[in-house]
């Protein structure tokens, strides 16, 4: 009892932050442009650690530690595609992005995909885009009030259904009020909770094994499969799995949620400060992640479900004062990429469909509407976290990557161009998700995206 105690206590303190930082930034929301991007004139330090913060969902402590944990080195190729992944999308697309929304004055990246399209046929475009964002992302979020109910759930015993409920109203309460800023500072916080569980945790589970040497003495021993970088996989099959990790990094040319971060950046110093500061953070949390999964494998053995091994470890190993700090942690990852992609969600049905003269009352409705959709998914329509994700996650990088790097390319297009290649990324996502898997997943992972580019690189005007 007293143990869960203090954990619960640390939590609800944790989480009355959360509300009280929205509180306090209320006053700061005055136009829809304050709202949805923080009146772009955010910092480096905000900017690049909630970027990596919301990037950074139940899929990196829970899914990441999780795969490492049951598969071993291979995944490695998996952390290798997301750090290169965003790295990449930092470097060549953010600086243009900043550019094209100056000059146009846009806020969001329906707007973008939509720029230099004529007048009378950019609503169609903004349809098909607001649709594919609502849709991926209601399973994306789902998956994370999924992830906060497994972990509520395992720590306290919690009802599913509690749990669930209780993060959605908690995310509610401080996007509600202060919008963009808020979600913003909270992701900053909770990103800079979740790269110091990705450091301790990591180091105190190789120390409970008896140092790296032990360590490294146990991997000896370990099987061939999960020591293999290949998971044991010869011929094309070996190419398979390496690119299908690696075409995970497409997925950063193409979230929104993410994009949007270099809509709000305050100048373009900000951008070239923000992507060293992104990229020390991805290496700290993704190859932590990675190492605990690898040092849980010869911890624990009697694990049903991979993705739980975080939570296996902390209450082994830690202090429940600490355990409920990791708990935090868990609910950060959760929290930090639920909020962003709720706001982009909202901004898609406030202004890309042509509500944009509504009061910030109305784009706070139809957050709490977004929120609601997005907590009976996860009740009704369970699935593991890492699926879920990687899902909605290839859906949209598919669908908006491609003309993403069309548009800072300069490519010039029609409406029936995008359209037709936004349907093919997305519809072509969805068929091969729904296919038998392919080693590594690769064709659900890459081969929308490529075709996608194809299609807007052969139709381009020259």
């Amino acid at each position: 009892m007293e143990q869960t105690t203090i954990i619960i206590s640390t939590l609800v303190f944790y989480k009355f932050f959360l509300v009280f930082i929205g509180w306090s930034t209320r006053k700061k929301n005055i136009t829809i442009e304050d709202y949805f991007v923080g009146g772009k004139k955010l910092g480096p330090v905000i900017t690049s650690i909630s970027y990596a913060a919301s990037n950074s969902s139940a899929w990196t402590l829970l899914g990441v530690s999780g795969i490492a944990y049951s598969q071993g080195v291979s995944t490695i190729w998996l952390v290798i595609g997301v750090v290169s992944g965003m790295f990449m999308s930092w470097h060549k697309v953010a600086p243009s992005i900043f550019e094209i929304t100056r000059s146009k004055n846009l806020i969001t990246i329906p707007q973008l995909v939509a720029s230099g399209i004529d007048e009378n046929k950019r609503a169609t475009i903004l349809i098909i885009s607001s649709f594919i964002i609502i849709f991926s992302f209601s399973f994306y979020i789902a998956s994370q009030f999924q992830g906060a109910g497994n972990a509520l759930s395992d720590t306290f015993g919690l009802n599913l259904v509690e749990s669930i409920i209780i993060s959605g109203i908690v995310i509610y309460a401080y996007t509600y009020l202060g919008g963009y800023l808020a979600v913003s500072i909270t992701d900053t916080i909770q990103g800079f909770l979740m790269a110091f569980t990705a450091i301790i945790m990591p180091i105190m589970a190789i120390s409970s094994l008896g140092g790296v040497f032990e360590f490294l003495n146990l991997f000896e021993v370990a099987s061939p499969q999960f020591k293999s970088l290949s998971a044991s996989n010869v011929g094309f099959a070996v190419a398979g799995l390496i690119i299908g990790h690696l075409g995970i990094g497409l997925g950063y040319f193409g979230q929104p949620h993410l994009l949007s971060r270099f809509i709000s950046a305050k100048d373009e110093i900000t951008l070239q400060q923000s992507k060293k500061y992104a990229l020390i953070w991805f290496c700290i949390v993704f190859f932590g992640m990675w190492i605990l999964g690898m040092a849980g494998h010869f911890m624990i053995n009697d694990l049903s479900n991979n993705e739980n091994i975080f939570f296996r470890i902390s209450g082994e190993i830690f202090h429940p004062a600490i355990q409920g700090i990791l708990l935090a942690a868990v609910i950060s990852a959760i929290m930090s990429t639920a909020d962003s992609q709720i706001l982009v969600c909202s901004s898609s049905i406030t202004v890309d469909l042509g509500l944009q003269r509504s009061s910030i009352k109305i784009s706070r409705l139809i957050t709490g509407l977004v929120i609601l959709i997005s907590v009976l998914i996860a009740l009704l329509i369970p699935e593991k976290i890492f699926s879920r994700v990687l899902f909605a996650w290839t859906a949209m990088g598919s669908s908006f990557g491609p003309v993403v790097i069309a548009r800072i390319s300069n490519w010039k297009l029609s409406a029936i161009h995008v359209a037709l290649s936004m349907i093919i990324g997305f519809v072509l996502a969805i068929v091969f998700f729904l296919m038998p898997d392919s080693t590594g997943d690769w064709i659900e992972r890459v081969v929308p995206f490529f075709l996608s580019l194809a299609c807007l690189f052969i139709l381009r005007s020259k």
